[in-house]
């Protein structure tokens, strides 16, 4: 799912309930703005056999569109290993956890997404 700890690599994993929208929206954000020697990924606790429409919908139009990983949804792999790990509205041990205050999928929801991963790329560019 990603380098490990031996790799010059540093790794975000983004955690969301199904890996198929809220996750990939902010892998995707974060990835626009990430540090040098930084990337993002997603995947779900119960993954969607497909990537959401929502995803989609959610980064038409930004400069992270072409960012989105339109693979299917992979499961969250405890033994896989990432520098950060972030857990978006649901709960992963040791993980960060998002919250989001708008839970419906449209601009509002965007653009928490956007905010936050954009925070967190300067977060980690200035404390690795």
């Amino acid at each position: 799912m990603g380098p490990d700890a031996r790799s010059p690599h540093r790794s975000v994993l983004f955690v969301c309930a199904h890996g198929a929208a809220r996750s990939r929206v902010a892998a995707a954000f974060f990835n626009q703005n990430a540090p040098s020697g930084w990337w993002a990924s997603s995947a779900g606790l119960q993954p969607q056999e497909q990537l959401g429409e929502a995803a989609r919908r959610l980064l038409e139009g930004t400069g992270a569109e072409s960012l989105l990983d339109i693979t299917p949804p992979r499961a969250l792999d405890p033994s896989a290993y990432a520098d950060r790990t972030i857990a978006i509205d649901c709960n992963v041990a040791g993980a960060e956890y998002w919250r989001l205050t708008n839970q419906e999928f449209g601009a509002p929801m965007r653009e928490e997404l956007r905010h936050r991963a954009q925070a967190l790329a300067a977060r980690v560019a200035s404390n690795p």
